[in-house]
């Protein structure tokens, strides 16, 4: 039944000009994406195996005798800490937007010198134009090499015209990355931001970091990059009021609350969400918020 009280969500449209390309590869959502060191470790740390409460104390015991003795570089953790996979941070990151991935098969061939490709694909989504381009030294030179200083990569940029196109509501645009913390070795997305009111073409750069000779075959359905949404405004920073200072006594106080918070329980018979729960309780005892609320 029509509600006028509901309020309106904001809307994104992502579509295809190829046939069958948003039934067979679409866009998924962030939190979809398996990450195998994720489900490993919430696995091992988290699952059924350390879930007996005797074992989970017993072990605990031990660890945390150990720190006191020897300090913590030396304590044998025997699974007792909490893991990477469980950080507030990177868990609202991997669950935030959409996932980009190939909508078919190509292959990559390399020269070993770093200076060119070529490519091969069975789909030509456009007649005008290939499915695969490149982006000459110039237009990227000084910050190539800047992508990932750790990995060589290839002078050439491909460029990958894709079938997708995007609309959205006017006060959306979307923060465009490479997906964090994902196995994905041989390419590098650039980072920047889409704004749907002037560009409604998704295309993407990849930054190609396996230069050695050869072929790469990157498979349809493989995560290319993550598009979060944020408001439009939220990129002009006269939006914001921002106070740079030092901590006043209600911060100090806060802090010490905080602090107290941090070794009221052991992290080990907590969850996230309790963790979560607990620190925001205690943010919420700053009262130096009453100074812009």
């Amino acid at each position: 039944m029509w509600n006028p009280f509901k309020k309106k969500k904001k809307w994104v449209r992502f579509y295809s000009v190829q046939d069958g390309v948003s039934a067979l590869q679409p866009w998924i959502p962030a939190k979809q994406l398996k990450r195998p060191w994720v489900k490993e470790a919430l696995k091992k740390y988290y699952g059924k195996d350390s879930a007996c409460p005797v074992m989970k104390v017993k072990k605990l015991f031990k660890h945390h005798k150990q720190v006191l003795e020897y300090g913590m570089g030396d304590a044998d953790y025997d699974g007792l800490f909490q893991h990477a996979a469980t950080c507030p941070a990177l868990s609202e990151l991997f669950q935030s937007g959409w996932i980009l991935t190939s909508p078919t098969d190509f292959v990559i061939s390399q020269d070993g010198k770093g200076e060119n490709f070529s490519w091969v694909t069975q789909v030509m989504f456009r007649q005008d134009k290939a499915f695969i381009n490149a982006h000459a030294p110039e237009q990227t030179e000084g910050m190539v090499h800047l992508v990932d200083q750790q990995k060589p990569t290839n002078a050439m940029v491909v460029k990958l015209e894709l079938p997708w196109r995007v609309q959205a509501h006017k006060d959306v645009v979307f923060v465009q990355m490479p997906i964090p913390y994902h196995d994905e070795k041989r390419f590098t997305i650039p980072t920047g931001i889409v704004d749907p009111s002037y560009s409604f073409e998704v295309n993407l750069q990849l930054f190609w970091h396996s230069i050695e000779e050869g072929e790469y075959l990157v498979k349809a359905g493989t995560p290319l990059a993550q598009w979060i949404p944020v408001p439009r405004s939220w990129l002009n920073n006269d939006e914001f009021d921002v106070i740079i200072e030092d901590a006043n006594d209600e911060d100090h106080k806060n802090n010490k609350v905080m602090d107290f918070n941090r070794f009221m329980h052991f992290v080990e018979m907590t969850t996230l969400k309790q963790r979560i729960d607990n620190t925001k309780t205690v943010l919420a005892l700053n009262k130096n918020k009453e100074r812009f609320e």
